[in-house]
């Protein structure tokens, strides 16, 4: 599953954070099963397993209420200060800002022109000579072209809007995918800790044993070459955190070295399981799919417009002729009285082969973003049915381990240390027991975290963390 979250941006760093080939030895829950077992018995009556399994639920039911609310808080107080801090964001917002300002100029009719000549040679006429000439001149497109070219720039700027907002979600969901790991590290962390403390434990019983004769020294070389590799590991995965954090606040834009506190459960908004409702919501949501309805607006508006500058365009002006006075004429009507002219001008396009190629290339563009906007709902629609399925793989992995396996191993590990403290069970399978324990455990951290990155992936798709332009507060 992993490998369809890497296609949203390949430059995310992916650092596992441990499996069960690893680390050695399983969760801490065992380490007082383990300690009493190595001490004689006092008659204490046991807890029947039901009894256990309902405290066991009640707790867990506890526990995940009230991380739940931390978890959502927490992440979502990340995500927001992303939004504000980070600069790939500030940078879209800013393309959009400057998208917005394209629409005044192409709106605007173009700029008059004023035209001063001055007569060197002044030309004679019946009222005087003419020595100067003031123009002015307004030229106007065709009929409809200045609200088309408004309608493009409204529609582009739309389009620039709805990237800006993919790029937002696209590091939402990034940060998801770290907080995803770092909660499978911190479990990791927490279960190859616990894990030590049970096989300092082991190497406790089987010296004593060793000492009073009853095993073998393989037995104590056994338990110390576990225990260090488990404080290898143990290193590792603390270093694999910091490397994880590292990324999380290069996101957010804040000091490197900054806390991220993970809470003991993950937890999420889950997305709705129906696939034809998510279809509904991806197609009319979506960022990626609305930016190129955008682009499919401001298309066909290309198309018209290239149409219209194929249209005769004209213009009106006006002159001003400066005329000096006759002096050899007495009693001249009109001497000297200056001249005002007024003009109409067009602009007629001949030659129409730029023209047409300009219709020509408006509509082979809208064909293409239209074949783009059918091959992106078909990708969509196959990742949705991808995460769909690894929402459902990953439930299932969960309660297999949560509800079966791992009972059953623990079950099989309490007898054997059991009978361990008594007599000369064999060791390596214990050892072995332990390591399919643990095995199971970390399959288990991994199907939750899969769980939430599959409907992580899904609220991604769908434009969850959409927002209106209202919204952003730069």
């Amino acid at each position: 599953m992993r490998r369809l979250f890497q296609n949203i941006d390949s430059d995310t760093p992916r650092i596992k954070s441990g499996t069960a080939d690893s680390i050695i030895f399983p969760q801490g829950e065992n380490y007082e099963q383990v300690k009493k077992a190595s001490l004689p018995s006092k008659g204490k009556k046991k807890k029947s397993p039901m009894e256990r399994g309902f405290r066991g639920v009640f707790y867990i039911i506890i526990i995940l209420l009230f991380s739940s609310t931390l978890n959502a808080q927490s992440l979502q107080n990340y995500q927001q200060e992303a939004a504000q801090n980070n600069p790939e964001l500030k940078a879209s917002f800013n393309r959009y800002l400057s998208e917005l300002e394209s629409r005044p100029q192409v709106g605007s009719l173009p700029d008059p022109e004023v035209a001063f000549a001055y007569f060197i040679s002044p030309i004679e006429t019946r009222v005087g000579p003419q020595r100067a000439r003031i123009s002015v001149t307004q030229m106007f497109p065709w009929f409809g072209s200045l609200s088309e070219k408004r309608s493009v720039s409204e529609a582009n700027a739309k389009a620039q809007f709805e990237q800006f907002q993919e790029q937002r979600n696209r590091i939402f969901y990034q940060m998801e995918m770290i907080w995803s790991d770092l909660y499978e590290l911190d479990e990791n962390i927490r279960i190859a800790q616990e894990n030590l403390n049970i096989i300092n434990t082991l190497l406790e019983v089987s010296l004593s044993r060793y000492e009073n004769g009853l095993t073998s020294q393989v037995d104590v070389l056994r338990a110390q070459i576990e225990q260090e590799d488990l404080k290898t590991q143990i290193e590792l995965l603390k270093d694999n955190r910091d490397l994880m954090v590292e990324r999380f606040n290069e996101l957010r834009n804040v000091d490197e070295s900054s806390e991220v506190i993970i809470p003991d459960n993950l937890s999420g908004s889950m997305a709705p399981k129906n696939k034809d409702e998510l279809r509904l919501i991806i197609r009319e949501q979506n960022p990626n799919l609305n930016k190129l309805r955008y682009r499919e607006v401001a298309s066909k508006e290309m198309v018209s417009l290239a149409d219209r500058d194929g249209k005769p365009s004209f213009g009106i002006g006006f002159d001003y002729i400066a005329t000096g006075e006759r002096t050899d004429v007495v009693n001249l009507p009109d001497n000297g009285k200056d001249a005002f002219v007024a003009r109409a001008s067009f602009k007629i396009p001949l030659f129409r082969n730029k023209y047409n190629a300009k219709v020509q290339q408006a509509e082979l563009n809208l064909n293409s973003v239209q074949q783009d906007i059918i091959s992106l709902e078909n990708k969509l629609e196959t990742d949705l049915l991808t995460a769909l399925r690894d929402l459902n793989d990953a439930q299932r992995r969960f309660n297999l381990y949560d509800t079966k396996q791992i009972q059953r191993v623990e079950q099989a590990i309490n007898i054997m240390m059991e009978s361990y403290s008594s007599d000369a069970s064999d060791f390596e399978e214990i050892l072995r027991l332990q390591r399919k324990l643990l095995e199971y455990q970390l399959k288990r951290i991994q199907a939750k975290a899969d769980l939430y990155m599959a409907n992580s992936y899904i609220n991604y798709l769908s434009g969850v963390n959409n927002i209106s332009e209202n919204e952003i507060n730069y």
